[in-house]
């Protein structure tokens, strides 16, 4: 790769990060306070979705969705897509207009005002090295739900994808979106890592195509084990990047399947 498209890629990382930062304060610590006062969910689409804008459209993407018609109606959904770089989260929170909630690392809660926000608005932390612990984050997400239906995002890779091929997927997540009850969307994520390569600093411009498969109801995946349910999912998944779903070798070995 050309040296100048290299330090144009740093340059445009550390702008990211810069203004990451100040967003933070003059629009993270404003949310912040209006939250412990009450969570306002609008309020967190909109300041979500125009984060992701931000980020995006410094980092040079040139994003496409498609398979809108799947996302169409108002209610919650469980959606469940692969990993490819750190950008795949406001790919997604913009794609469903800032009104989704992840599961995620519990290492992102750590950040001062960003992972407080995290928390305070129903964000779900999962330290995978207590599973007690995450089991009862998990347990309190999905006693919300039941009272205050809202969509749901996992990456249940675990990981990101290092050349867009798609990984193992943990099934410990298939058992979770059952007990959700609510619809699963498979989706694919095509071009990121590219965009924003995994362990570098870089963000270089490009496409990204963001699709959304078709949803599988409620009362279907209630009537699926996590086996079934993983395979449809994967399989969905892989046809909308066009790939196999057949596990990438080796790596297949290196991963916890069974894990969230």
């Amino acid at each position: 790769m050309p040296a100048r498209v290299v330090f144009q890629g740093m340059v445009r990382a550390y702008i990211a990060i810069l203004v990451w930062g100040l967003m933070l304060i003059v629009l993270g610590i404003p949310v912040l306070l209006v939250g412990f006062i009450y969570p306002s969910r609008r309020l967190m689409a909109w300041s979500a979705a125009l984060w992701a804008r931000t980020m995006l459209t410094i980092c040079g993407m040139r994003l496409t969705i498609e398979g809108t018609e799947h996302i169409q109606d108002a209610g919650a959904r469980f959606f469940l897509g692969n990993h490819q770089s750190a950008l795949d989260i406001p790919i997604v929170v913009l794609a469903l207009k800032g009104d989704v909630r992840f599961i995620a690392k519990s290492t992102l809660f750590r950040f001062p005002v960003f992972g407080w926000i995290l928390l305070r608005y129903g964000y779900v932390p999962v330290d995978r090295t207590r599973a007690r612990v995450a089991l009862r984050s998990l347990d309190r997400m999905l006693q919300r739900i039941q009272l205050n239906p809202i969509s749901l995002a996992v990456f249940p890779e675990g990981t990101r994808s290092y050349d867009g091929r798609l990984l193992p997927f943990r099934k410990g997540t298939m058992k979770i979106c059952r007990r959700a009850g609510l619809p699963v969307v498979p989706f694919a994520i095509d071009g990121s890592y590219m965009v924003n390569p995994r362990d570098r600093l870089r963000a270089y411009s490009g496409p990204v195509r963001l699709s959304f498969g078709r949803p599988i109801p409620a009362d279907e995946v209630a009537a699926m084990t996590p086996s079934e349910l993983h395979d449809r999912v994967r399989e969905a998944v892989a046809q909308l990047l066009g790939q196999s779903s057949d596990p990438v070798p080796e790596v297949e070995a290196l991963m916890a399947p069974e894990g969230i």
